[in-house]
């Protein structure tokens, strides 16, 4: 989501500027944890495997400790947000799957402040104001 803000309870997460602030004002967070935040927003209500952030994060081919990097990345992310991991307004735990961003999204803009949408949600919005169902055949056309 570049070039965008997304916003859910007090928080703003700022992906061009890579800031996460709370009610107006700068929270510390480190960069791996903030690339965490910024993957499970983009993914948000979806679980997200331990697999898919270590690729994000890291790469493939890499050799480090991906299990202690991502705990500790939730962990600081967890922290920041001020978030129990026994009753998450953030960030749930699936155990034995991964991850999910639970917080509710308040609004995701571009920085210009516009609401921003792919052509193919464009149309079908376009669609769906007309009445129309684009999976339903048209009727023959009587002469």
């Amino acid at each position: 989501m570049p070039g965008k803000k997304v916003r859910f309870a007090e928080f703003e997460l700022d992906i061009d500027r890579f800031q996460l602030y709370r009610q107006g004002e700068p929270v510390r967070l480190e960069g791996l944890p903030l690339q965490l935040l910024i993957f499970l927003a983009e993914h948000s209500c979806q679980v997200v495997t331990r697999d898919e952030i270590a690729e994000a994060l890291w790469g493939k081919n890499v050799f480090v400790d991906v299990e202690t990097g991502i705990n500790t990345a939730i962990r600081k992310v967890r922290a920041a947000l001020d978030d129990d991991s026994a009753q998450p307004r953030y960030l749930q735990t699936v155990v034995g799957r991964g991850y999910r961003f639970v917080a509710e999204i308040v609004s995701a803009t571009s920085e210009s402040g516009e609401f921003s949408v792919t052509a193919e949600e464009f149309g079908q919005a376009v669609i769906a104001a007309a009445g129309l169902d684009p999976k339903k055949p048209k009727a023959p056309r009587k002469a």
